[in-house]
């Protein structure tokens, strides 16, 4: 990853405070059978790949943007070169992973760059060798312009391939995305979640992450670049579906769990999460201001960044409120910001709740107790 990309993907979070993470606490009560791994190895010629990529209708998916607003073609004229004489000097490639899902329409998990050099090269022969460090004498060359004997070696170069096989449960294919996409632009784990998840679970969680009231509430400042904000999203309905009470470590596969029990829904608990949801930005806002969202304290003269912790429990907690409790709240809102600063700054436990290790299941049930008593005991009065 070059500089550039890597200060555009921190501008992206600056605003995004950064959980931090105990080494002591367990991440997965209850982990995946590895048994349920299907990944078929095989270690065809690179022309069985290439053949994929050059049917009228590709074989391989390289338009990964519509899963991962991954871009194929990143690697400048040089990098892919570069490959193409490893190729030719007989230097192994790294291995190839794909989703066989659709056993006609493999999803590249990890591999696309060198993909994409390979389909320039050889198929669209737009790209043109240069800066190459052995073979000098190629410099300028296309596909067409090499000896029958160099073409040959492309053609016959084995490399190693990983498929997912169907079937393969959707919490264990997303550990495995997670553990081996290893390209120059690393997958987020939304992105993943995404792929998985196709259809009306995709389009439900961009349908979250587009409500006005959300970008209102976090002030625009959750980019969709990377899905940071349908990663948001996909952490309100996860706690929302299911109850923080219901909650089993690891975080990750929780809200892929969520994600495709959408697929479960009806039209109406569609609609009725949307409203919540919408309601529980409208109301944040209307409690917190540009606070809302973030840790605060007395006298404060800077804006704390966002933070993910106290954005599921505020969420959650306000999208189950009626209307009149709604309006309760609103009028309490002085209240509720006194509320908050006094567990920030009297209640170590809820502090690091919000702070490090947040997805450890008793800081989880703790902070979302701490803000359910806050809540109701000013309903009460």
């Amino acid at each position: 990853m070059n500089l550039v990309t890597l200060n555009f993907l921190n501008s992206q979070q600056e605003d995004i405070e950064q959980e931090g993470i105990d080494p002591k606490v367990k991440l997965m009560d209850k982990p995946f059978n590895p048994s349920l791994i299907n990944i078929d190895t095989k270690t065809p010629s690179l022309d069985t790949l290439i053949k994929r990529m050059a049917q009228p209708e590709p074989e391989i998916e390289m338009n990964t943007e519509n899963y991962f607003q991954r871009h194929a073609d990143l690697w400048d004229d040089e990098k892919q070169s570069r490959l193409i004489e490893s190729i030719l000097i007989r230097f192994p490639l790294p291995a190839f992973y794909f989703d066989g899902t659709k056993k006609m329409k493999w999803l590249v998990v990890d591999g696309l760059q060198r993909l994409s050099s390979i389909r320039n090269f050889v198929i669209k022969k737009t790209l043109k060798l240069v800066n190459l460090e052995f073979l000098t004498h190629l410099n300028g060359a296309g596909y067409d312009n090499l000896d029958r004997d160099l073409q040959r070696i492309i053609e016959e170069t084995q490399v190693v391939t990983y498929i997912i096989n169907p079937g393969t449960p959707d919490d264990v294919k997303f550990n495995i995305f997670k553990r081996i996409n290893t390209g120059g632009l690393v997958l987020e784990a939304q992105e993943i979640r995404h792929a998985l998840n196709q259809g009306e679970p995709a389009k439900f969680i961009a349908e979250l992450a587009k409500v006005p009231e959300f970008i209102t509430a976090t002030e625009g400042k959750i980019k969709p670049d990377r899905m940071l904000d349908r990663d948001f999203a996909n952490r309100f309905l996860a706690f929302y579906h299911f109850g923080y009470k219901n909650f089993t470590p690891d975080l990750d596969t929780f809200m892929t769990r969520a994600m495709t029990n959408v697929k479960k829904m009806t039209e109406a608990e569609k609609k009725k999460i949307k409203l919540d949801y919408t309601n529980s930005m409208k109301l944040n806002y209307e409690v917190f201001g540009n606070n809302a969202f973030r840790k605060m304290e007395t006298g404060q003269e800077r804006r704390k960044p966002l933070n993910k912790a106290l954005f599921d429990v505020f969420s959650v907690v306000f999208a189950g409120l009626n209307n009149e409790e709604r309006k309760q709240i609103k009028v309490k809102k002085k209240q509720v910001n006194y509320g908050l600063i006094n567990l920030l700054e009297n209640d170590n436990v809820f502090l690091a709740s919000v702070t490090s290790s947040t997805s450890d299941k008793a800081r989880v049930n703790y902070r979302f107790s701490k803000i359910e008593e806050l809540v109701n005991n000013l309903l009460k009065k």
